[in-house]
């Protein structure tokens, strides 16, 4: 049974997300890949339907958590931060939501993603990088308080 669900697990993730979506940018001199990092001159916004979110066990501490955005007739990976600074944020995002994403675009393969600068739903927005790229949690972590602002 715990094998059944993790197949089903499996299944439904790849089904959601893009073959390649460990934000890794294709390395065209055939070494490794290398890691996205945020570019502040690669930021763009975008908008789109949440088809889902994914945990990534990242090996290191907290999971990674990816949102899968649906724009035009594209699945877009997009990565928020990790998941003890998005599971406490009060605005939750859930598939059918309808968002957008600002933040810095990266490429794997024929596709692209973004790492998150900030996330609206309506009049809600969560914050999870500075202009410059630095995750607001490692701010939040030295005594500061970004991150949900929520505009009602």
């Amino acid at each position: 049974m715990r094998t059944l669900s993790l197949v089903l697990l499996l299944a439904v993730l790849a089904v959601l997300a893009p073959a390649a979506v460990q934000a890794e940018s294709t390395a065209t001199s055939g070494k490794k890949a290398a890691k996205a990092k945020f570019d502040p001159a690669t930021v763009v916004t975008i908008a789109g339907t949440v088809l889902g979110e994914q945990r990534v066990d990242t090996g290191k501490g907290p999971k990674a958590v990816r949102l899968v955005i649906k724009v035009g007739e594209q699945q877009v990976s997009v990565q928020l931060g990790p998941d003890s600074y998005v599971d406490g944020q009060k605005t939750r995002f859930a598939a059918g939501d309808q968002v957008s994403v600002k933040g810095s675009k990266f490429t794997y393969g024929e596709k692209y993603g973004l790492i998150a600068q900030a996330v609206t739903r309506g009049s809600d927005t969560v914050v999870f990088r500075d202009p410059k790229g630095k995750p607001v949690w490692k701010v939040a972590a030295q005594g500061q308080a970004p991150g949900s602002s929520d505009r009602s």
